[in-house]
């Protein structure tokens, strides 16, 4: 993966370094978080960092095992992530930024639940919350712009597009991205092992639902 010339960033206990192409970034984190070298693994936009044990491992050793270990990582590996559907209701009170979305798409506001759900998605990271989930699209989509007013509240369980980017929140909390539909589908569980319903490398195939079927999952 590494061509020996990529930059490794060193802050403490810390490792990082570009990969721009996702599908081998995906398979390199994939591959990291089945060593036993990592006390974290955790995948960005455009990274890829980890954190190793500093009374065990020094960095010199963990820059050498970083590198090693990368190099070789099959681009092919992406594809063997996992699957998840997630249900969305796009009812008007769960999509109040759906008509600007739909107008910037190009499309009718009655076709975005349909092509939000013939994109192909794939987790990119987590951040900003526990399970919040950065889902790209593998096609070209116009850039979302953030609101000009953030929510103080956004609902957990939303989801909304920002940039080229799906974002869904787990919890509720302060929020700028344009809304467009809501999940009932716990996506952060501490009870669960792993907590988090998606991670980086995930496939993720969006459905839609109704607002009976929304009211009745979320009564389950």
């Amino acid at each position: 993966m590494t061509d020996g010339k990529a930059a490794i960033y060193v802050a403490d206990d810390w490792l990082s370094m570009t990969v721009r192409d996702r599908e081998r970034r995906l398979a390199g984190a994939e591959h990291l978080l089945h060593q036993p070298d990592w006390e974290e693994v955790v995948p960005g936009l455009d990274s890829l960092a980890v954190r190793f044990d500093p009374e065990r491992t020094d960095p010199d050793t963990a820059r050498l095992l970083f590198v090693r270990q990368l190099d070789g990582v099959a681009k092919s590996g992406a594809s063997e992530m996992r699957e998840q559907i997630i249900a969305v209701c796009y009812d008007a009170e769960f999509a109040p930024d759906a008509a600007m979305v739909a107008q910037k798409l190009g499309i009718e506001l009655s076709a975005l639940p349909a092509w939000h759900g013939a994109q192909t998605w794939t987790v990119d990271m987590l951040g900003f919350q526990p399970g919040f989930a950065y889902c790209r699209a593998e096609g070209d989509i116009p850039d979302i712009a953030r609101l000009d007013q953030p929510r103080q509240s956004v609902p957990a369980g939303s989801v909304g597009l920002l940039g080229g980017l799906c974002g869904l929140y787990p919890f509720e909390g302060p929020g700028g991205w344009p809304l467009i539909g809501r999940t009932p589908v716990l996506l952060f569980d501490a009870r669960r092992d792993p907590p988090n319903l998606l991670g980086a490398g995930t496939r993720v195939r969006f459905e839609a639902i109704d607002r009976a079927r929304f009211d009745s999952l979320t009564a389950a």
